[in-house]
């Protein structure tokens, strides 16, 4: 079976002010194709032994398959995690409708 061509990329960022600034500066280098930064939601995980719950802002990137690698070292240089959440889904965007949507904007650069 083929690989995708799309991916779908999921972070996190504390800070929604620096989400925001993560995906205009993404969308301006053209790796990715849109972002979408969801509620603030709660985060509970080990750190040091000791549970943790904390508040973050999801965020889920769209882009081509070939991107990936600039997307990753975009997000471990710029991000302020020691180790950031980073995962990738393969994806088929769906509708022939927003197919053509999207290789209309990759043809004339966002």
């Amino acid at each position: 079976m083929a690989e995708s061509q799309e991916i779908l990329v999921f972070t996190t960022l504390a800070d929604r002010d620096l989400a925001e600034e993560h995906i205009e500066e993404m969308l301006q280098l053209g790796i990715i194709i849109s972002g979408t930064i969801f509620p603030e939601v709660s985060l509970l995980y080990q750190w040091e032994g000791k549970l943790t719950i904390d508040s973050e802002n999801k965020i889920l990137l769209k882009a081509k398959a070939d991107k990936y690698s600039a997307i990753e070292e975009f997000i471990m240089k710029k991000h302020p995690y020691l180790a950031p959440e980073i995962i990738k889904m393969e994806a088929s965007f769906g509708s022939d409708k927003f197919k053509a949507f999207i290789k209309e904007k990759i043809a004339r650069g966002g």
